[in-house]
């Protein structure tokens, strides 16, 4: 399965909504495409998630650990879990993955939302100079946006 086109604008907004406040995976699996298609709306949220947490843009509180790098690497293997569980199932089970933790703006997400000036833009109004950013830092952390999946999700319940 193919990913849409990098949803620029979309991540920009979230990393903004995420500034001010933490919200569950779960959130992610709207906003990022207009499409209905439940399956490549859950691709994109575990891909987007998966990127942002790797690029050090959020990050989940409740996942403690003495060292950044444990903390970081429980998350990440959290996101990879969310493939496993389909967040539109009528099965409780499967969606109570995706309400878990509380996700969160880093300080790092914050610097780059004050230094492009996210917060004053205008409702649709892109940075481009935080779309390079972002690029920049997904390519950085391996992470970098494609056509096919990071971390494809089964679908084989």
């Amino acid at each position: 399965m193919s990913v849409p086109e990098y949803p620029a604008l979309e991540i920009q907004d979230w990393l903004r909504v995420f500034c001010y406040d933490s919200y569950c995976a779960d959130a992610m699996t709207s906003g990022l495409t207009n499409s209905k298609d439940t399956t490549l709306r859950w691709q994109l949220a575990v891909d987007t998630l998966y990127r942002l947490l790797a690029s050090d843009l959020l990050y989940i509180p409740a996942l403690k650990a003495d060292d950044s790098s444990m903390m970081k690497s429980a998350a990440l293997d959290y996101i990879k879990s969310l493939a496993r569980h389909d967040p539109f199932s009528s099965d409780i089970e499967e969606t109570s993955h995706w309400y878990l933790w509380d996700i969160s703006a880093t300080d790092r997400c914050h610097s780059l939302i004050d230094k492009y000036g996210i917060r004053d833009l205008p409702q649709g109004e892109l940075s481009q100079g935080l779309v390079a950013a972002l690029h920049s830092l997904f390519a950085e952390n391996q992470v970098a946006w494609s056509d096919y999946p990071l971390i494809a999700i089964s679908t084989d319940q």
